[in-house]
């Protein structure tokens, strides 16, 4: 789950369930005046390593790790006035 707090508050201001879990540290950006935040979910090959390792150690789990990674990117919506 991805998830926007409020810096003030620590309310959470909107969250977003992924493919997998979150790997990579989000990022923010700008494109033509709009601000973007992507992050990267899933393991890729990486995951099915660590469920094989987990599997070997014999503990009566076995684990179902989500595979194939991707980037998710949002658009933000301004709540500042447009300048005038």
């Amino acid at each position: 789950m991805l998830r926007a707090f409020d810096a003030r508050t620590g309310k959470v201001l909107w969250q977003q369930r992924t493919n997998s879990g979150i790997v990579g540290a989000p990022i923010s950006f700008e494109v033509d005046g709009v601000q973007y935040i992507a992050v990267q979910s899933g393991w890729g090959v990486d995951a099915q390593r660590i469920q094989d390792a987990l599997a070997k150690l014999n503990i009566g789990y076995n684990p179902d790790v989500p595979q194939g990674g991707m980037i998710w990117v949002f658009a933000l919506r301004s709540s500042l006035p447009a300048p005038r």
